[in-house]
């Protein structure tokens, strides 16, 4: 509580009126010969920028008084120029309250709409399990639209039997319809990861999830994983950027994959699933998924982000400082423009967890899916799938 009423103003409304006494300090130093009386509307002008209606009403009240007594110290009450600005001061000060009545609503709707995309980016973007398994993981999240917390770039992490499986992915094209499109494919990964006896069986579904929208709507790049608790990581990459293994012995290598496939949502151009990429990782090893928003990054030369070159940044002793370095190091690369959705997921192995030696190496799911571009991996009367082919 404030005590008396007027030391609660802001640092704002303060500006406004030291901005209103300074005029009328000048006006009296400079004499009656000047005049700065029209000035006087300049406070409650201001005032509408960042104070409230009635603040706008408080600054207007002094202005005029102000604009009076400098007309009395001048002896120039009654005078054209007086009443002139006089009348400026009243009209700016009833303009600038309408102003800002106008600008506190925007306000409250643009607050609104911010706590409804944070608690649409709590839904499609949840943090990672505390469980993770064989693996610690962080993530990090940038969207490059104003005033929003969500885009079409996305990650995953699902804890199962004797593992963890993480999805990393990126929709063509942006906005409300990317949105969309990610959820409906983090939603076919989050009913199929625990259930799916093999890592394809995962990415149909997805696939079938997304032959299910119109057909000029997004695509999807993305890289599916699967982590067993041995340190087995074996990879299927959908026309995504690669991750970047850094190993613990001071190794850095991409994942590459022999046979990619094309981005998830275009099965019916025709041709197979991407081809198998599996490796092993040893405790500490670490992997970065990302989307092209960090590696298109590109500098005031046009040249993109070395990303292989700074994953020394990928070393520090925890995986959300890593990120946020790596975060820094990409936006500073850029000239802090934020061109692009960019989703970053870090994981480490940190060696079998507490009981995986009775874990089944992989998770055996109640019925073996067959990845082919058919019904069979369509739990539907009728498969969008095979109506695209």
């Amino acid at each position: 509580m404030c005590a008396p009423r007027w030391m609660c103003l802001t640092r704002a409304e303060w500006q406004n009126v030291a901005l209103v006494l300074a005029i009328s300090l000048t006006d009296a130093a400079l004499g009656p010969h000047v005049g700065l009386l029209a000035l006087f509307a300049v406070g409650p002008a201001f005032a509408a920028a960042r104070g409230s209606v009635r603040h706008v009403y408080a600054i207007g009240t002094l202005s005029v008084a102000l604009t009076g007594l400098s007309a009395y110290i001048t002896s120039s009450v009654g005078t054209q120029r007086t009443v002139v600005a006089l009348a400026a001061v009243v009209a700016v000060t009833f303009a600038s309250a309408a102003a800002a009545r106008v600008r506190i609503r925007q306000e409250r709707r643009l607050a609104d709409v911010r706590q409804v995309a944070a608690v649409a980016q709590s839904v499609i973007l949840s943090p990672p399990p505390e469980d993770t398994g064989p693996a610690e993981i962080a993530v990090s999240y940038v969207s490059a639209a104003d005033d929003a917390e969500i885009g079409g770039d996305f990650y995953e992490a699902v804890p199962v039997a004797g593992g963890l499986r993480v999805i990393v992915g990126d929709v063509q094209g942006k906005g409300l319809d990317a949105v969309r499109t990610a959820s409906a494919a983090l939603s076919a990964f989050r009913e199929s990861a625990p259930d799916a006896s093999e890592l394809r069986g995962v990415t149909a579904k997805i696939a079938c999830a997304l032959q299910r929208r119109p057909k000029d709507e997004q695509f999807v790049t993305a890289v599916v994983a699967e982590l067993d608790d041995d340190g087995r990581l074996t990879l299927l990459n959908f026309g995504h950027p690669d991750p970047v293994i850094v190993r613990a012995s001071g190794e850095e290598v991409l994942a590459e994959p022999r046979d990619p496939g094309l981005p998830l949502g275009l099965e019916w151009l025709g041709g197979g699933g991407p081809g198998v990429h599996r490796t092993r990782l040893a405790r500490g090893d670490r992997v970065l998924f990302y989307t092209d928003g960090l590696a298109e990054a590109r500098d005031s030369d046009g040249q993109f982000y070395p990303l292989v070159a700074r994953t020394g940044l990928l070393r520090e002793e925890s995986l959300d400082a890593s990120l946020a370095e790596l975060r820094r190091d990409a936006q500073k690369y850029a000239g802090h423009r934020v061109l692009d959705d960019s989703a970053l997921m870090l994981l480490e192995y940190r060696g079998p967890t507490a009981g995986s030696d009775d874990a089944p190496p992989q998770l055996r799911g109640s019925r073996p899916l067959k990845y082919t571009p058919t019904c069979d991996v369509c739990v539907t009367a009728k498969c969008p799938m095979a109506a695209r082919n």
